[in-house]
């Protein structure tokens, strides 16, 4: 007679096989639990065998508890405890303006690398970086070095296409001049 199966009776038995036998393939797990008794499914063996590879992987230190070694060892008896730490502290003891790039000399001569994409980050967000100030109104009118601006340049132009040609404009001025 078979046996009434309850809820996880499955999952289990298959965590007590893969644990006498790890190299088992599904289908052995399968055959072995049927013999027992207990009714398996090949997808189901899969699943219970993937969880357990992730359950061994997080069974060592957590994310936080690792970065945290990490980082004290990069750090290896240098004050601060992060690299933007020690980005800061760097930064403050420097003369303004701070630049990034005496930043990170400051930086390998304690024997830290950082990028200057990390730096200028760590710089800004502490309000170090410079802002540029938006230009107020339109660009100032280029002039030449005889004093003209475009726009006398434009209605010179305009007016030797009226006249016909540069010669003609300079009698009309020279008589213009003499009427002066």
């Amino acid at each position: 007679m078979a046996k009434t199966k309850t809820r996880g009776e499955g999952s289990t038995a298959i965590r007590a096989y893969f644990s006498k036998n790890p190299k088992a393939t599904a289908q052995e797990v399968v055959d072995a639990l049927k013999a027992e008794g207990v009714t398996v499914t090949a997808s189901l063996v899969y699943s219970v065998k993937a969880l357990g590879k992730k359950k061994k992987k997080k069974a060592g230190k957590s994310n936080a508890a690792a970065r945290m070694e990490k980082a004290a060892a990069w750090a290896d008896g240098v004050t601060g405890s992060t690299k933007a730490d020690l980005i800061r502290e760097t930064a403050k003891s420097m003369p303004k303006p701070v630049r990034p790039k005496d930043v990170i000399a400051a930086l390998r001569e304690k024997g830290v690398t950082a990028s200057s994409t990390q730096v200028s980050t760590v710089l800004k967000s502490m309000g170090m970086k410079r802002r540029r100030k938006a230009a107020v109104g339109g660009a100032a009118p280029a002039v030449a070095s005889n004093g003209l601006n475009i726009d006398d340049l434009v209605a010179a132009k305009k007016l030797v296409s009226q006249v016909g040609s540069v010669e003609k404009v300079r009698e009309a001025l020279a008589a213009l001049a003499r009427l002066g």
